[in-house]
């Protein structure tokens, strides 16, 4: 009877390979055994950051000026029109929660890899959406990279102890960053504060470019801890 189950399972899986192949989120091309969530090439050349080694941390410049996080870096760098900015977006608006949480692992897994260590009262907040965003969207992309991050780390997911609270125009489309920053101001508000005073909170969100809703985020948690980090999944590069 289990040799019959697992036979049925394989033919079923056969046909899903052919009619509905998976394929790279990043470069569109199909995925071969062994592939998961990106081709082996779009896994070698992904711009990955060196902001845990501390070398040219863009990630820590965008808000060494308001305040000192504990720990900031991301994965890789966001570069507009490129395969690995359309792994982001597929994430994001075509309900890619495997691909999210697989990704959160691998990113994890390398800063682990790099010496990253946890003391043991670390946890992680995603960014949060808006109701609507989150009706729209069906799910929060970052709490499943978080949830990804977290098994790689050991660090606890706590994704209900922050909520947004307003939501403006989406981002991308404010001018400038004092426009950003405006649009998201008090946009955060913490609900569980027990759940997060005296932590180490590491805010985690799928893209930073300027950080103005990160750092909305952050103030909302500053009242309750002084130990506060900032990671992404990706960021874009600064200029210059």
């Amino acid at each position: 009877m289990k040799k019959t189950i697992v036979e049925l399972k394989n033919i079923f899986q056969g046909i899903k390979v052919l009619f509905f192949p998976e394929i790279c989120l990043a470069c569109g091309r199909k995925l071969i055994a062994g592939e998961r969530t990106l081709c082996i090439d779009c896994r070698i050349t992904m711009p990955l950051t060196r902001d845990y080694e501390n070398r040219d941390n863009h990630m820590r410049e965008r808000f060494e000026n308001y305040f000192d996080p504990v720990e900031a870096f991301s994965f890789f760098y966001y570069i507009d029109n490129t395969p690995h900015s359309r792994l982001v977006r597929n994430i994001k608006f075509h309900n890619c929660r495997k691909a999210a949480v697989d990704m959160g692992r691998w990113f994890g897994a390398r800063v682990v890899k790099e010496g990253f260590t946890t003391q043991g009262d670390e946890i992680i907040v995603p960014l949060p959406l808006s109701r609507k965003r989150l009706r729209d969207r069906g799910f929060n992309q970052s709490e499943y990279i978080a949830r990804g991050f977290g098994e790689t780390t050991g660090i606890e997911v706590i994704a209900d102890a922050v909520e947004r609270v307003k939501y403006g125009a989406p981002q991308s489309l404010q001018p400038s960053r004092l426009d950003r920053y405006e649009n998201v101001k008090d946009a955060f508000a913490v609900t569980c504060p027990e759940k997060i005073e005296g932590q180490h909170v590491f805010v985690l969100d799928d893209v930073v470019t300027t950080g103005s809703t990160m750092l909305s985020c952050v103030n909302a948690i500053r009242p309750y801890t002084d130990r506060i980090s900032v990671i992404a999944l990706s960021s874009t590069p600064k200029r210059g």
